[in-house]
């Protein structure tokens, strides 16, 4: 080989090295570069994470919040559709019971209970040894049949539902205190019997009996008061402004997420988990606490409470259940899709 050849040959040599260094270099300033982007897209989507399950967590609570205002516009605070809600239960034998029970209390026990035995019970029922309390315990079955009655009647239903009318502004006013307590005033209702009794066969002790200005008092205390409490104010903030944030919530989540279908099922079943455990707080017997140990006083709160409370429960429910589906709509959409 010529001396010429043989410098053809290094110099081709060389210019292999210098190719496949600088391929080998641009190589592994590629995997370097990936595996930066890599890092960085990783911690681009750990951050965007979290600030999405943040706008998560905010938009499931406004929007139970939500559901709970809404009711209240509609229910509670919306004196004719309060009126509707609980113009009903006096046809429910708990109410009535109730306010027979508190007449007959009155009867018994302030007008003169001899004279009352006298115009009320047979002759041969009544004699000089009896007690009191003997003749209280006669006379209360005897009275309390006469006032059911009355209670019964189309006429006291339509005074139930002017009495409630009147009820419901007192009601919204004990909304702004936040003391865990509601106060009904029947007593108009109790001392609308009283009056009817002139027409009964009570008639002749009519003019006897006094009545007390707390009668007809019904408290309920109840963890959701609070609850209803807290909402109202809510409420009176701006109901649409609520939900205008619950929206923007909601869609700041979404838009945040690095996984969008699967953010909005983590939605869907964050809402549905706790409005169907919203439902079913509602339903149990511990949700009504009543301070007075009377039987009919607590079958009364808790009548009063289940009707007050019930459109909660049903929207609660319904808003569970289809929460609940869509998230489990979306999970098949999700595979067939793959």
């Amino acid at each position: 080989m010529t001396a010429k050849g043989s410098y053809n040959s290094e110099k081709l040599n060389l210019i292999k090295i210098m190719f496949c260094t600088f391929d080998v270099g641009w190589f592994n300033t590629l995997m370097i570069n990936n595996k930066n982007n890599t890092s960085q897209n990783q911690k681009s989507h750990k951050l965007r994470s979290f600030f999405a399950a943040i706008a998560g967590i905010v938009a499931v609570y406004l929007i139970m919040s939500s559901i709970t205002v809404i009711w209240l516009n509609r229910t509670v605070t919306d004196t004719n559709t309060y009126v509707k809600t609980v113009s009903p239960l006096i046809q429910k034998p708990e109410i009535q019971n109730f306010i027979a029970a508190k007449v007959t209390d009155q009867i018994v026990n302030n007008a003169p209970i001899h004279d009352v035995a006298t115009s009320l019970l047979p002759p041969a029922a009544v004699n000089n040894t009896q007690t009191v309390d003997q003749l209280k315990v006669l006379l209360t079955p005897v009275i309390q049949n006469s006032v059911l009655q009355i209670v019964k009647s189309p006429a006291f239903a339509t005074l139930w539902t002017q009495t409630n009318r009147i009820a419901h502004a007192q009601l919204v006013s004990q909304l702004n205190n936040n003391n865990g307590e509601l106060q009904l005033n029947l007593s108009p209702a109790v001392n609308a019997v009283i009056a009817q009794i002139k027409t009964t066969d009570l008639s002749p002790i009519a003019d006897k009996i006094t009545v007390n200005s707390n009668t007809g008092n019904l408290d309920i205390k109840s963890s959701g008061v609070k609850k209803a409490h807290h909402y109202y104010e809510l409420f009176k903030t701006g109901t649409w402004a609520i939900v205008a944030i619950t929206v923007i919530a909601i869609v700041l989540s979404i838009w945040l997420s690095v996984h969008h279908l699967k953010t909005i099922r983590r939605i869907l079943i964050g809402v549905g988990v706790l409005a169907l455990l919203q439902a079913l707080i509602l339903e149990a017997p511990v949700f009504i606490n009543v301070s007075s140990t009377d039987k009919v006083t607590q079958d009364a709160a808790k009548a009063f409470a289940e009707a007050l409370f019930h459109n909660l429960q049903l929207a609660s429910l319904i808003v569970g259940v289809l929460c609940i589906l869509a998230a489990i709509a979306s999970k098949i959409y999700e595979k067939r899709k793959k």
